[in-house]
Formats: C-alpha cells, sequence, structure tokens
C-alpha cells in the first residue's frame, strides 16, 4: 500500500471502505448533506438551511464533539488596543511561514462581528465591570482577544448552535450515524452511505455534501478528543479523490491531565495565560530558560520544552502549578477544571497538577478554497476535517473554534448555491462497475485501538526521524482497509488505519522541522520546504505554494 523514497510516500487505498455491497439500502434525498456535528457542521447547516432542506449526520450523540470540549475560547481583535491586523500577524508567526495570509484574514477580519452576532444569540461570554467583553490572553497572542464561557467555551457555543439547529424546520439532526463511504455519479460527489444505529445502510443524496468531521487526535491514544475523532472524514474524501493538505502537522497540547480510567483531560492554555507555571518534577521552572515566552510561547514550542523537561528528568510528566494564584481567581476561571480534577482527587488551587503533551489538533486536512470547496464537485469541508491554510504548520490557540465558525459558515452558503441548481441525475447504487474485495476478518475495538494508537504515537509523536516512521508504517501496512457492510467497528478501523497511513507518510516526506512537525534527523527549517504537502489516491505527494486554489465559484454569501 506504500512505496518509499528519499522525497516520495504514495498512499493508495481501496475506492470504497465497503468490501461487499449491504444487503440493502434505504434513499433519502436533500438539498445540503452535512457529516459532523460539531461547531463547523451546526454553523454550515444553519447556513445552508436559509436556502434548501439539510441532512446533519452526527457520528455520536449531541453535543458528543471536539468543539464541545473547547476551553479556552475564540480569538477576535475586540479590545480598542488589538486589530485584525495583529491578530493576523500573530497567527503568520505561530504558523511558521505556511498560513495563507488571504485565509488568515478573512478568520481575522470577520471575527469581532461574529463574536458579537454569538452573543446576541446567547452565547453568555464574561463580561469585565463595563459589560465590555472579558477578553483572556493565550500562548502566541500579542494582545488579549479570548472570549470564552468560563472554561466551557466550546460547550456554550454548540449547545447554542444545537438549540438553533433542533429548532430550524429545514434541518433534520440524525444521531448515531457512521458515515462510511461518499457517493458519485458522473464526477460529481452525490452523498454517502451510512449506517444508522440500529446496523441498517442508508443512501443519503444530496446536490451538496459538507465534511464537518473533525480531526483525528483519537489515533494517538492518549488526546484532548472525543474518541470517535479518528479522521474518517478525511478518509471518505480521500478514498472519492479528494486531496488532502499537511497531515504532518499535528499539534500536541503541552498540559494534558491523564485520568485515572486513562483518558486525556485538558488543562486550558489560559491556566498559563493567567499566570500559571510549568516546573519539572522537582519543582523547577523550566520555559524561560527554553524561550523567552516562557510558558506563554506557541504551543509546539512549550512541547518540545515539557518533552526536555520530561527526559532530563527521566519522567513522563511536569507539573503545571496554579497555587501562586488567588484562589478566587482559579475558580472562577476555571470551575470546570476544578471539579473534573477534585473528582479524581487533585485540588488545582493547592496542588500541583501532573501533565505530558497529548494530541490535540491536525492542522492539515481536507484542501479547501475559502468557501469549503474542494478538488471534487459538490464536495466541501469544514473545520478540522478541512485545510484552508489558516493555521500553517502550527495554529494559534482559540484559533480553532473562530475558523469552525467563520469557514462552516461560508461552506454552509456555498454549498447550499449549489443545491439552488440541482443536477437532476439519477444517481445509481455505488459499486456498481467495482470489483468487491474479499471479505475480510471482523475486527473488535480491542483488537487494533489500543495497537494502532502505540504505533502512530510512536513513530509520528511530537519527535520524528526516518526509521521510526518507516516502522511505523510496515506496521500499518497488515491493517485492513476495506471492512464487511456488518463489520461497524472493523469499517471505522479501516477508515482510521488509512488517515494514520496519511499522516506518518507526510512526515516522512517533509524532510525539515517546521511548527508541529519535528524531524529529530533534521532538526531544522529548510527553505524548500517553505511549501504545503499534498497528497491525493493515485498520485505521488507533492509541494504546492498556495494552499487554497481559485474560486470556483462566486462567493455566496450575499
Amino acid at each position: 500500500m506504500f512505496a518509499t523514497g528519499k522525497t516520495n510516500m504514495l498512499i493508495n487505498a481501496p475506492r470504497y471502505a465497503l468490501a461487499e455491497l449491504p444487503r440493502a439500502s434505504q434513499m433519502r434525498r436533500t438539498g445540503v448533506l452535512v457529516l459532523g456535528a460539531g461547531a463547523a457542521g451546526l454553523t454550515a447547516a444553519l447556513a445552508a438551511a436559509a436556502r434548501t432542506e439539510v441532512l446533519v449526520l452526527a457520528r455520536g450523540f449531541l453535543p458528543e464533539s471536539n468543539s464541545a470540549l473547547a476551553q479556552g475560547g475564540i480569538a477576535a481583535a475586540l479590545d480598542a488596543a488589538d486589530s485584525p491586523a495583529a491578530h493576523i500577524a500573530d497567527t503568520l508567526i505561530a504558523g511558521a511561514g505556511l498560513v495563507d495570509e488571504t485565509a488568515v484574514a478573512a478568520l481575522a477580519h470577520e471575527a469581532p462581528a461574529l463574536m458579537r452576532e454569538l452573543a446576541a444569540r446567547g452565547v453568555p461570554f464574561e463580561r469585565d465591570a463595563t459589560a465590555h467583553f472579558a477578553l483572556g490572553l493565550e500562548g502566541g497572542h500579542s494582545a488579549r482577544r479570548i472570549v470564552h464561557v468560563g472554561d466551557a467555551t466550546g460547550l456554550a457555543v454548540t449547545q447554542t448552535l444545537i438549540a438553533e439547529a433542533r429548532a430550524h424546520p429545514r434541518i433534520t439532526l440524525l444521531e448515531g450515524w457512521q458515515a462510511v463511504d461518499l457517493l458519485d455519479q458522473d464526477g460529481r460527489i452525490s452523498g454517502a452511505l451510512a449506517r444508522d444505529p440500529q446496523g441498517r445502510w442508508h443512501r443519503l443524496l444530496a446536490e451538496a455534501t459538507i465534511i464537518a468531521s473533525g480531526g483525528a487526535g483519537a489515533l494517538y491514544g492518549l488526546t484532548s478528543n472525543q474518541p470517535t475523532a479518528l479522521g474518517e472524514g478525511i478518509a471518505l474524501a480521500y478514498r472519492a479523490g479528494a486531496e488532502v493538505a499537511d497531515m504532518e502537522f499535528v499539534q500536541f497540547h503541552p498540559t494534558v491531565y491523564r485520568t485515572r480510567a486513562g483518558s486525556g483531560f485538558l488543562i486550558t492554555e489560559a491556566a498559563r495565560g493567567e499566570g500559571g507555571y510549568l516546573r519539572t518534577p522537582a519543582g523547577e521552572r523550566f520555559m524561560p530558560a527554553y524561550d523567552a515566552r516562557a510558558e506563554l510561547a506557541p504551543r509546539d514550542v512549550v512541547t518540545r520544552g515539557s518533552y526536555a523537561a520530561m527526559r532530563a528528568a527521566r519522567s513522563d510528566y511536569v507539573l503545571l502549578d496554579l497555587t501562586h494564584l488567588p484562589r478566587a481567581r482559579i475558580e472562577h476561571h476555571f470551575p470546570m477544571i476544578c471539579a473534573r480534577l477534585r473528582s479524581e482527587g487533585l485540588d488545582p488551587v493547592t496542588t500541583l497538577i501532573p501533565v505530558a503533551p497529548a494530541a490535540h489538533y491536525l492542522m492539515g486536512g481536507i484542501r479547501t478554497d475559502l468557501d469549503g470547496a474542494t478538488n471534487l464537485p459538490a464536495l466541501f469541508a469544514a473545520g478540522e476535517a478541512a485545510c484552508t491554510g489558516v493555521h500553517g504548520a502550527n495554529r494559534l490557540a482559540s484559533n480553532s473554534l473562530l475558523e469552525c465558525l467563520v469557514f462552516g459558515r461560508r461552506a454552509g452558503y456555498a454549498a447550499s448555491y449549489l443545491a439552488q441548481q440541482p443536477s437532476h441525475n439519477e444517481t445509481t447504487l455505488p459499486f456498481a462497475s467495482v470489483r468487491l474485495a474479499p471479505t475480510v476478518a471482523r475486527q473488535t475495538q480491542s483488537d487494533w485501538r489500543t495497537t494502532l494508537a502505540a504505533t502512530v504515537l510512536k513513530a509520528a509523536g511530537p519527535l520524528r526521524d526516518a526509521a521510526g516512521l518507516r516502522a511505523g508504517l510496515e506496521t500499518l501496512a497488515h491493517q485492513p482497509l476495506q471492512a464487511a457492510a456488518s463489520d461497524a467497528e472493523g469499517l471505522t478501523a479501516a477508515n482510521a488505519g488509512l488517515v494514520a497511513r496519511l499522516i506518518l507518510a507526510a512526515a516522512l516526506w517533509r524532510e525539515e522541522s517546521r511548527g508541529g512537525h519535528v524531524r529529530t534527523d533534521f532538526p531544522h527549517q529548510r527553505e524548500i520546504w517553505q511549501a504545503h504537502s499534498l497528497q491525493r489516491c493515485g498520485h505521488a505527494p507533492c509541494l504546492l505554494e498556495h494552499v487554497v486554489p481559485p474560486l470556483p465559484m462566486a462567493h455566496a454569501a450575499d
């Protein structure tokens, strides 16, 4: 499934994850189909519903999404001393030379009005004594520009969006559905084949399809992400011929607490923004000696500093210290964190918190333009599943929810524009002329999740090298890329395993260190690699100077 060379890594995959036809499937038509019900998917759905009927598939149950887990807040230049230009400049610095300036300009300039709009729609952003937005500070930002709802901003935003979507007469929400393969007709994406919670198969046909299924942090095991964040939407798009970009750039959040159950619990970057320190297990601060910005350096820098401190101490954790901060400040700003840690037997007001870097955010994804359009007609993407070029090689803190909202809306408008021009094509059953692969053995969760996580973390963790990446790809080559229609877990494994290979292959191909991609055998940035990586099924990887292609249509947001 792969071939290696000095600068060549080709990942092939079967067109369909399904190794056999479902015995039966029901058909349903809609104007716009949205795969994913986090902030990006719901925002896209609400925008599209202004013009057409919308069907939204949630992989889990609402509000289970990475968006709902987002703690810190949303970046927007709302202070009189701040500006979108400064927000853009900070994003460019964090992105290590790979941020698309056109995309980040759209992000930063649309942010202030969007925050005011969300507040008017009921999101209870915190206010200061003068009733203005209470703005926080996070790593990489040159000004206080983080609007927040305590330490549960993502949950507050998604709850508002869910309520609006549930109330909208043109939106239908389907929870617990698994989209497995995209459908196409005459070169145009025409919907998806999906499995409902009862195991029944459905052909969901649409004039436009938006993938907003989130990132792939759960591939790493210990993560700040939901367990469903396996990159499945990216796999669907790649199989169908969509271009994916920058898959090697995985951001590790430096402060994740491992719960007694073994899962990751994020300690928001805002804790360091409010004055928290990172210390070695012996109690010494280490970030000031590692970077002049200390604990407020960008996440990739703090992650590397933490790894260096862990190696020096021969430890698997460092300590986050909030104990010097006033109790009232900790309780006010971080109520959810305090409650969760106390349920684990640890009081952050009096006790240092053991933390370690863990997989947090995928900067790469399905390549899109500024309206979420991909290289495949009628296929759009938004949120963490997409690569707009906004984040470059390293996402600036609190730009993620903002990207979901700004580009989710743009994708929804553009998709609804297509829905107003129906194709009138009769969509046939998929696989009509496809030779089916032999049925593969059924898989259970214990068969693959632990093994996959160990392989991906060892090969493509915060520190990488060619030998480890090649070994990881060799291990992943034994993971089937198809499964039977009756094997829901095997289908999940097939698409998750494909995304893991895309990450490792891109990381092996990029022979430099930049942003969230650190190669110990190529420890420096190299000018020849100051470009985006591009992968497409059946094609060798290549470099792309600008990730945002020419717009295929006029912006439809009017």
